[in-house]
């Protein structure tokens, strides 16, 4: 009959020790993990007006940074992106797309009288029919 060397199995035993705590220890380690990641988002998660002031700043500054380029497509996949960041799954139905554009644009110094002229706006008209008016509705005092 083969025997197998004591030691040999107090070192095979060791090992399997080692390699379940290490296991069982990387287990913990990654719940208690996610653990930690779930309770740090629950405490950032924003209120939805936060969330909504937000979308609105982001729109705002980007539109009138973007104001003197000329890609339209460009700048209609930004607000879909700024869009996302912010929660918002329909941007060019949701009104507060518009009066963030028109916010932008008012404090590029854009005219109401020029508004129409800027390079992404009969885009944004052909995607939501209000768009104009609803831009326009931001200038307002």
């Amino acid at each position: 009959m083969y025997s197998i060397p004591r030691k040999l199995i107090m070192l095979l035993a060791i090992l399997a020790m080692l390699a379940g705590c290490s296991f069982s220890y990387s287990s913990n380690s990654s719940s208690d993990s996610s653990k930690s990641s779930s309770t740090s988002s629950g405490e950032t998660e924003a209120s939805p007006e936060d969330t909504k002031k937000s979308y609105i700043n982001d729109v705002s500054s980007y539109t009138s940074s973007a104001v003197k380029g000329s890609d339209t497509k460009k700048y209609l996949n930004e607000l879909g992106k700024i869009a996302e960041r912010n929660g918002i799954t329909d941007w060019e139905r949701n009104m507060d797309t518009y009066h963030a554009v028109g916010t932008g644009l008012r404090q590029a110094g854009v005219s109401k009288d020029e508004v129409k002229d800027i390079y992404f706006i009969p885009e944004m008209v052909a995607k939501e029919k209000n768009a104009l008016i609803l831009i326009l509705e931001s200038y307002q005092p």
